[in-house]
């Protein structure tokens, strides 16, 4: 049971929900530009496997520093658990469940993930060192994950959502690096280098520019008629509660689930909820 358990932790399953926004544009693109049921459930098992390759080669790299974490030390190939050779073993044989995936869903979903790919390990060898462009790149994987959703490159009327989305984890990410810089303390800067450059007034300002493309996207809904002003007023102050919840805990950021225990915050859902099917 502890031999599986610490594969489970090396692949990282449970952070493979992040790659439900995969099925996101079925709420908004035309039939023509999405996938047929089984597809989307390859593709799903597909982007799973392949952030599950960057985790292992991510969690690799960062050994030696995450085994300072108060809770990244417990990582397999952080405590010793899994050994590197075993980890490399299981990174290529699920390399080769991604091909199979790719080669089957087609060329475009085949450039998303390996885009991805790319970007992501890039950011494990040093872009996440660089201010700003750790927290971009992050965003950015985000909305990969979307865009694996589609059967080609998204349309001028589709890219406000992908904007929106692109602004809602810049701006979960601040908080993040703000978090971590509270809950790590002295032991931040050497954990993460690039916490350093994240003092409360430039993760202010680097919020307000996620801030600044979520009205973007808006406002372009709005024009578009796709959303009422109640909708993105709504929307708005559901943000705004949450930011205000992760400036307060710093371990939100950690467990965001953590957001359904917090009266307020459920109100505000329930709100949107509402005013979404009036």
């Amino acid at each position: 049971m502890k031999f599986l358990n610490n594969f489970r932790k090396l692949l990282r399953i449970e952070q493979w929900y992040k790659n439900l926004i995969i099925f996101l544009p079925l709420l908004f693109a035309s039939t023509s530009t999405t996938y047929t049921p089984t597809q989307y459930i390859i593709g799903f098992f597909g982007f799973c496997l392949v952030s599950s390759i960057t985790y292992i080669i991510n969690d690799w790299v960062d050994r030696k520093k995450d085994a300072l974490h108060p809770t990244k030390k417990f990582r397999p190939l952080a405590s010793g658990a899994i050994l590197p050779k075993t980890a490399t073993l299981v990174a290529i044989i699920i390399a080769i469940l991604v091909i199979l995936s790719a080669l089957y869903l087609g060329t475009f979903f085949g450039a998303v993930v390996g885009t991805y790919f790319v970007v992501t390990n890039a950011y494990s060898f040093g872009l996440k060192n660089i201010p700003l462009v750790d927290i971009l790149i992050i965003a950015g994987n985000f909305v990969m994950r979307m865009m694996a959703g589609l059967t080609t490159f998204p349309t001028i009327d589709l890219l406000p959502y992908f904007g929106l989305l692109f602004g809602i984890i810049a701006i979960f990410l601040t908080h993040k690096r703000r978090s971590d810089i509270k809950l790590l303390g002295s032991k931040a800067a050497k954990h993460k280098p690039v916490l350093k450059f994240y003092s409360r007034r430039n993760s202010y300002l680097f919020r307000q520019l996620g801030y600044i493309i979520i009205l973007v996207a808006f406002y372009k809904l709005w024009t578009l008629n796709v959303l009422t002003e109640f909708q993105i007023a709504a929307a708005l102050l559901l943000l705004l509660i949450t930011s205000v919840l992760f400036s307060r805990d710093p371990h939100l950021t950690i467990k965001p689930h953590y957001l359904l225990k917090n009266p307020l915050w459920i109100a505000a859902l329930i709100l949107n909820i509402i005013i979404a099917f009036l």
